[in-house]
């Protein structure tokens, strides 16, 4: 059930509705979302999380669900990946500042997922995003999973702008990065404007 869900979601963002209702996203509320939202999975597991947001991140425009299923499937792979280490940190800063992603333009935010666990070995991170691929870790361990999910992650940072990088190294862990455009508070008061008229339509009897 869970790989079909998925690959009705590939579907529709292949077609272009991923950021088909976007709003302005407040960095903070969706890592905290996100977290929460996998809460019983990580208490669960005995995982211990860490959450730095930066002051005053701008917002980005994007369709939250999409938004927060992505940061989710980069926390839940976190949590199964961890090993014994048993700890992620999820942070938002600006790129360049303070931020682990390089090589993005300032006017970024970056959303990181970290973790100690298994880290991923040099070949597999050249097939990580591509659908239904699985790392050698994770087929040996017999971690469970689709091999949909980073493909899923990935497609929905394209649809709104941005990109995921990973950053690893076998035995001590991985930092998965999604860095997306950020938007000015002119923006950001347009956007949310528009959700508002377009939720008023929605309620009209």
């Amino acid at each position: 059930a869970e790989t079909v869900e998925r690959v009705l979601q590939l579907a529709g963002i292949a077609a272009g509705r991923a950021a088909a209702a976007q709003v302005a996203v407040a960095p903070a509320e969706l890592v905290h979302d996100s977290v929460g939202a996998c809460r019983n999975e990580i208490e669960r597991a005995g995982v211990h999380v860490e959450i730095e947001v930066a002051p005053d991140l701008p917002p980005v425009l994007g369709d939250v669900s999409a938004l927060r299923s992505a940061l989710q499937n980069l926390i839940s792979n976190a949590v199964k990946y961890g090993g014994d280490a048993r700890w992620l940190r999820v942070s938002a800063s600006r790129s360049g500042v303070g931020s682990r992603e390089p090589g993005v333009g300032a006017n970024h935010v970056v959303f990181t997922v970290e973790d100690h666990g298994l880290g991923i070995e040099a070949d597999d991170r050249k097939h990580i995003f591509e659908p239904f691929y699985r790392g050698r870790e994770a087929v040996s361990k017999q971690i469970q999973g689709s091999g949909l999910g980073l493909n899923l992650v990935a497609r929905i940072a394209e649809a709104h702008g941005g990109k995921v990088s990973v950053t690893s190294e076998p035995g001590k862990g991985s930092v998965f990065a999604i860095s997306l455009p950020a938007i000015s508070g002119r923006a950001a008061a347009e956007s949310q404007a528009f959700a508002d008229v377009g939720a008023g339509l929605q309620t009209r009897p």
